[in-house]
C-alpha cells in the first residue's frame, strides 16, 4: 500500500498564522494514504508473518487501551460494558475482533501498571489524526453510557481525555451531539 512519512513540527506563529518552523522534527511516523491509519516507522521493515492481522495501527492499540480504561473509570467491571467495548471496537475497526479474553488481559495489565489515560494518551497522541481522536471520544462516551447512565467520574474522564487529545470543549460537544443525532436516527 502507498504511504507517506510524516512528522510533527512546532511553528512560530504570528496572529495564529504559522510563519516558520522552530525546533527539530518530532514523532516521525508513517500514514497510510488509503486508510489514514498511523504507524511507527518500524512498520516499513515489517516482514509479513502468516497472520497479517498481527500488526495493529496505533489507533487500534489506543482504542483498545482507552476503551479498557473507560471500563475501569467507575471502578466496576460490568459485563454490559465489556460486551459494548467489544461491539464498539468491531464497528470502529471494520469488523476486527476484540474478545472478552483480550479485554480482561488489557484490564489486568492496566491495573498492574497503574496506567492512567493521561499518561497513555500523551504517548500516542502524535500518532492519532483528528478523525481517530473524535472516534476515541465517541467510543468512550458509548462505553460510559453502556450501563444506562453517565457517572460523574466517567464524564470527567471523557473531558480529561479530550483535553489530552487537544480537543476543545466545543469540539467535544459537537462530536457528542453528532453521536446523539446518529443514535436518534
Amino acid at each position: 500500500k502507498e504511504y507517506e512519512k510524516k512528522y510533527v513540527q512546532d511553528w512560530f506563529t504570528l496572529y495564529f498564522i504559522p510563519v516558520f518552523p522552530i525546533g527539530s522534527k518530532k514523532n516521525e511516523h508513517i500514514e497510510c494514504t488509503e486508510c489514514k491509519d498511523i504507524y511507527h516507522l518500524d512498520v516499513i521493515d515489517y516482514q509479513p508473518a502468516p497472520d497479517a492481522s498481527a500488526i495493529e495501527s496505533e489507533y487500534e492499540k489506543a482504542l483498545k487501551n482507552v476503551l479498557c480504561l473507560m471500563i475501569l473509570a467507575d471502578e466496576e467491571v460490568d459485563i454490559a460494558e465489556i460486551k459494548m467495548v467489544s461491539n464498539i471496537f468491531e464497528n470502529l475497526t471494520k469488523n476486527k475482533k476484540f474478545s472478552e479474553n483480550q479485554i480482561n488481559k488489557i484490564i489486568k495489565n492496566i491495573k498492574q501498571e497503574n496506567l492512567t489515560v493521561d499518561d497513555y494518551l500523551k504517548k500516542v497522541r502524535p500518532y492519532l489524526n483528528d478523525g481517530h481522536r473524535e472516534l476515541i471520544i465517541k467510543a468512550m462516551y458509548l462505553v460510559a453510557t453502556a450501563d444506562g447512565h453517565l457517572d460523574d467520574k466517567e464524564s470527567e474522564l471523557v473531558m480529561q481525555t479530550a483535553t489530552v487529545l487537544e480537543m476543545t470543549s466545543a469540539h467535544v460537544k459537537g462530536v457528542l451531539l453528532e453521536l446523539d443525532n446518529q443514535n436518534k436516527n
